[in-house]
């Protein structure tokens, strides 16, 4: 998805306790390609209103 103009891949944190493998998966991917990866607690409005159109 897009914020702004950066485009971000947005990982919910519960995947950690749901999938281990797949959340290790995503950020291992990420320090790979020398992602910057950042914690946050919600997303913009602007990003939620598009999500339920």
């Amino acid at each position: 998805t897009l914020i702004g103009d950066v485009k971000v891949v947005i990982l919910d944190s519960r995947l950690r306790d749901i999938e281990p493998m797949a959340f290790d998966f995503v950020m291992n991917f990420a320090k790979d390609n020398d992602l910057l990866v950042t914690e946050a607690c919600e997303l913009p409005l602007e990003h939620e209103a598009r999500k339920s159109k």
